[in-house]
């Protein structure tokens, strides 16, 4: 590995509805999400593209279909938690 390997990001463990879950931040890979999260015609599917793929990552064995009957009671707690582990927070 080079001396890129530091700029990489580090997951962290929430609790979200009484399940533990190691999110991962995501990567430059992600980058067009980050560009529709700022364009507000595009948030509300670019957030859930978000949700969707972080998930998907920390539970590889969810279907695409159970992420999307997740209530949205746990909507802030995720959102909340995927803005932290990707240093997205207002400082």
């Amino acid at each position: 590995m080079s001396k890129l390997q530091g700029l990489l990001g580090k997951p962290k463990t929430y609790t979200i509805g009484g399940i533990e879950l190691e999110l991962g931040p995501r990567t430059m890979n992600d980058m067009e999400l980050l560009i529709e999260l700022t364009k507000e015609d595009k948030r509300g599917e670019a957030m859930k593209e978000l949700i969707k793929r972080t998930l998907k990552d920390a539970v590889p064995d969810a279907t695409d279909e159970e992420i999307g009957k997740i209530a949205f009671e746990h909507f802030k707690a995720l959102s909340e938690a995927i803005v932290e582990v990707n240093g997205l927070n207002a400082k």
